[in-house]
């Protein structure tokens, strides 16, 4: 048997299995989804440039003119292969291990690409200003020294005083019998409010009713993909063995 892919996690304590961000839930969905072995190694943001450059990963984007390194990211010691950003992990899933679920169903790639962009812009930025505080407060110390520092840049001004723009989001649904990735990325913001503002939370409730129930209905599908492989979640500290 191979040995499992080593998934790179940013680890926080508003979720009991301290995994939160929805940026690498849309990874770590595409691994469960697809049924491929991995094991997690917890990350802090400080130490995920330095963990890049050791395994070979791409930088995602380029901030004031340098390369900038995220979460999530993944090593396949099957291949040799570090990958980052999780729309380039799904597809790699994808063209690695293609059965028995396929993310990207032939001629979908470029309208799924189209939407997550489209999602992202209009509502993830709109869940972003709602979490940015609390998701914050629920990390360890020196993670939030540099998540208040570039989100703050990000989003022009302190994360007390920033409030969510608009109300609602528009109808998102996705149209086919089997979730695509375009499904896991929604899931995944979805995800985000339920582990950090919990299921008692006002917005938690808020987003069951939107949309005629649909949401809760999306979130009770992914429910069979939520899952945090257990043996590695004492390991709060990068520890990378590749």
């Amino acid at each position: 048997m191979p040995e499992p892919i080593i998934f790179y996690d940013l680890p926080g304590n508003a979720a009991k299995d301290i995994a939160w961000s929805p940026n690498t839930w849309k990874a770590r969905f595409a691994l469960n989804m697809k049924g491929v072995p991995y094991r997690t190694v917890w990350v802090e943001y400080p130490e995920i440039a330095d963990l890049a450059k050791k395994l070979g990963a791409h930088h995602t984007s380029i901030r004031d003119e340098k390369p900038h390194y995220t979460l999530p990211m993944i090593y396949d010691p099957s291949t040799g292969r570090a990958i980052s950003d999780s729309y380039k992990i799904a597809l790699y899933l994808d063209a690695t291990y293609p059965s028995p679920h396929v993310l990207f169903p032939a001629g979908t790639e470029s309208f799924q690409a189209i939407f997550t962009d489209i999602f992202e812009e209009r509502v993830g930025i709109w869940i972003y200003r709602i979490l940015a505080l609390d998701s914050m407060r629920q990390l360890p110390p020196r993670s939030q020294a540099y998540f208040r520092q570039t989100r703050e840049v990000l989003l022009g001004g302190r994360l007390e005083d920033i409030a969510p723009e608009g109300e609602g989001v528009r109808d998102l649904y996705m149209t086919g019998d089997m979730p695509l990735f375009s499904d896991a990325v929604i899931a995944s913001y979805a995800n985000w409010i339920k582990r950090v503002l919990g299921t008692d939370s006002k917005e938690w409730n808020d987003l069951m009713v939107a949309e005629e129930g649909w949401w809760a209905k999306l979130i009770q599908a992914f429910d069979t993909w939520e899952v945090v492989d257990k043996e590695w979640l004492e390991v709060a500290l990068l520890s990378p063995s590749v």
